[in-house]
């Protein structure tokens, strides 16, 4: 494949045909859960798994997530829908449509269309090979759509009730605030966008252990910085030079979001690493 294809520049895999290695539903995985938090203390988990019959993506075509713990990457994208509905009801917001944004291979969209039948599912992403493996793969009822780094979402104003964004803006190298215009765009009124960061909070906690940190040791400027205890930027982009997108940690303080995003839109909460390493801010149109 030539490397100077334009739209590779934007986004990833665009001419690639892919050829995938195809797991098995869930149910074939139980014997690998061992106690994982599911968000709610009391939940059905046979009915569950009953609306699910659909194949789980290999490790490599979920970018390495959970490892070879195929029942954690299932049950992490269930959680993550449950926060999200459980969000909307506590701001008083129905979801009839959903949008997430960066959904790689359907951890979460697959819960929010097999889970929720009401609700229209849209997902998007910058990897061709994702957005093909949800669309081969998962229900014809999730719309899975390639995008690319330039902001724009195609879809009309005022449309979507609620965007997800899990780990995105953790690599949006600059534009965040185009992107947060095209989000606030499609919201319809009260709509929510749920969004999560790295935050000068978390340049504090980091650990050598984080999965974050290991892909910050090379980079040389982070060395230069990684001893100092406050960050120092209010919006600290660490770019790996390469001729592809999706290509940088980004960090935002708390101070810069609230002085920042809320001239786009309201912020109504912050959650702090929830539920694991990054936080959470969501906002409303």
């Amino acid at each position: 494949m030539r490397n100077d294809i334009w739209e590779n520049l934007i986004s990833l895999n665009s001419h690639e045909d892919a050829e995938f290695e195809c797991l098995g539903p869930v149910t074939e995985y139980l014997d690998q859960n061992k106690g994982f938090d599911l968000g709610r203390e009391s939940m059905d988990l046979p009915s569950v798994t009953a609306r699910d019959n659909y194949p789980l993506p290999a490790t490599a075509d979920r970018e390495g997530y959970y490892g070879p713990n195929h029942f954690n990457y299932w049950a992490s994208g269930l959680r993550d829908s449950h926060h999200l509905v459980d969000c909307a009801q506590y701001h008083g917001q129905e979801i009839r449509n959903y949008l997430d944004m960066g959904c790689a291979s359907g951890r979460v969209v697959r819960h929010m269309a097999l889970q929720h039948e009401n609700i229209e599912v849209y997902g998007f992403d910058i990897n061709k090979r994702h957005v093909d493996w949800v669309n081969h793969f998962l229900p014809e009822s999730i719309v899975a759509i390639q995008s690319h780094s330039i902001p724009y979402l195609p879809f009309p104003d005022n449309s979507i009730d609620m965007i997800s964004a899990f780990s995105v803006f953790t690599h949006i190298e600059c534009f965040d605030t185009n992107w947060l215009m095209e989000i606030r765009r499609i919201l319809r009124p009260g709509g929510l966008a749920w969004l999560t960061v790295h935050t000068d909070k978390t340049w504090e906690e980091m650990q050598e252990g984080w999965p974050l940190y290991k892909g910050l040791a090379n980079h040389p400027d982070y060395k230069a910085l990684k001893n100092n205890k406050k960050m120092p930027s209010p919006h600290l982009v660490f770019r790996w030079h390469s001729d592809r997108s999706y290509s940088s940690n980004t960090f935002y303080s708390f101070e810069y979001i609230e002085r920042v995003w809320s001239r786009v839109m309201k912020i109504l909460e912050i959650r702090r690493r929830f539920p694991a390493f990054q936080d959470v801010i969501i906002l409303q149109k």
